[in-house]
């Protein structure tokens, strides 16, 4: 992805990440007129693209990919591993897409009244995959059978048993968080009470139209 004005195709070539791009601005305090200002076009034309019935060239968006498109090109990826059920054999995964929400959720070990502290027992890693589309690893720590230790690493991506989801929409990402919340974090009750927030502000940041979040624009 270029953030170059000068291409032979930057006129004519279709930013295919224009709603997001216009999201980050927008999530960052910029107005329809300022943005509208910025590229060079009317107000209803970014009102298009904020919508996502329209997509901008890369040189209408030249002055937004300046500032933000850094943040649009952290587009790695994260190797993931579990353990077969029926070889036992490692499994190796490798998901693309920049990660836009990666929670843990603690098991508190006390003794009597007395925090001794916290092990991560559960996470949710989502990787915003692209047009619309997200991919959720499930994580387990993996606990020894014979002594029900966990098992510890210097690198902490390397301790949990990881089941990666198929790809989902934004709306079937809110529903799997929302029964994510009831059938995993029963045990948790801060954490299902904030993760459909926390779920929320992800997307909203990476430029994500969020359905039934309640806008309130500003004016300047």
């Amino acid at each position: 992805m270029g953030t170059e004005s000068t291409g032979k195709n930057s006129k004519k070539k279709k930013f295919q990440q224009t709603r997001q791009l216009i999201g980050l601005a927008l999530n960052d305090g910029w107005t329809q007129t300022q943005i509208a200002k910025a590229c060079r076009v009317h107000q209803s034309m970014v009102s298009s693209w904020k919508n996502g019935a329209s997509k901008a060239t890369e040189a209408q968006l030249y002055p937004l990919l300046e500032v933000y498109g850094h943040k649009l090109r952290r587009n790695t990826f994260r190797v993931y591993w579990s353990i077969s059920q029926e070889s036992s054999n490692p499994i190796f995964h490798k998901v693309e897409g920049k990660i836009i929400l990666s929670q843990s959720f603690s098991d508190p070990r006390r003794h009597g009244h007395k925090l001794i502290k916290k092990i991560p027992t559960y996470k949710l890693v989502i990787h915003d995959q692209g047009k619309g589309k997200f991919r959720v690893v499930q994580q387990k720590r993996f606990i020894f059978q014979h002594s029900n230790e966990e098992l510890e690493c210097s690198q902490e991506d390397a301790i949990w048993n990881s089941t990666v989801g198929d790809q989902i929409s934004a709306i079937e990402l809110l529903n799997y968080i929302d029964n994510y919340c009831q059938e995993v974090l029963r045990e948790f009750p801060s954490d299902a009470n904030t993760l459909p927030y926390l779920i929320r502000k992800a997307l909203l940041n990476h430029g994500h139209h969020v359905e039934g979040v309640v806008d309130y624009p500003a004016v300047w």
